[in-house]
């Protein structure tokens, strides 16, 4: 159970921190400050519960390591309540800080909660695209780093796994605002949703499939062409 409690309060910090840095700083520094949140958040998280539960915070990454067996699938379907659980808590805090100020419904949905969106010309389709080859690049780095026969890149995992996430969200924040997690953007979506947008609720599939697609990917391209699961 503990690893699940884990997976919980790193997930809601992932959230918290990174959406926070979204509705609070806002993109008039650039995509920068956004993309450090974010990978400063899971280098934390990394090494506060990676004893525990490994510190995926993301089912694209816990659907790597259930395809290559590195958890069950029964910790696979505990990992991923646990994510989109701490995903609403992390939303909620941010949503708590909103609160504080008394703002009115318009000035709530214009902050957004940090849901991750796209606009024309992308659509769906290219944005599914997008999140699966950045999701595939972030989850093939995570299984690499953290191979058992990888002792080195297990010495600096939470800092690689950190400083690519980095690079991927300001390469990809423009396009969809970045997600790679299905636990990252499903509870902002449904939050803002019920404060009357529903755009990116709408829009969910393409950060739902595209990540864990690209997860699933990256899983097998490990194993069969990195082979980071010999002994």
């Amino acid at each position: 159970m503990r690893k699940y409690f884990a997976e919980f309060f790193g997930t809601a910090m992932l959230v918290a921190f990174g959406t926070g840095s979204v509705v609070f700083g806002g993109t008039s520094f650039g995509s920068f400050p956004i993309a450090i949140a974010f990978g400063f958040a899971v280098i934390a998280g990394a090494y506060a519960f990676g004893n525990i539960s490994g510190a995926h915070f993301n089912p694209a990454i816990s659907l790597g390591m259930a395809i290559n067996g590195r958890i069950s699938w029964t910790e696979f379907a505990g990992y991923v309540g646990a994510q989109i659980l701490g995903g609403f808590a992390g939303t909620g805090i941010v949503g708590a800080i909103i609160a504080s100020i008394n703002p009115t419904k318009q000035q709530i949905v214009s902050a957004g909660f940090g849901a991750t969106n796209f606009q024309t010309p992308i659509n769906i389709w290219s944005a599914m695209a997008l999140e699966l080859l950045l999701t595939f690049v972030f989850v093939l780095v995570v299984m690499a780093v953290t191979a058992k026969n990888n002792e080195a890149g297990n010495m600096f995992a939470p800092l690689a796994i950190g400083v690519t996430l980095t690079a991927l969200i300001m390469m990809g924040i423009g396009f969809t605002g970045a997600s790679f997690n299905p636990a990252r953007s499903i509870a902002p979506a449904v939050v803002l949703a019920l404060f009357g947008s529903s755009s990116a609720l709408t829009n969910i599939a393409a950060y739902i499939i595209g990540p864990l697609a690209g997860g699933a990917l990256a899983a097998v391209v490990a194993k069969y062409l990195l082979g980071t699961e010999d002994k």
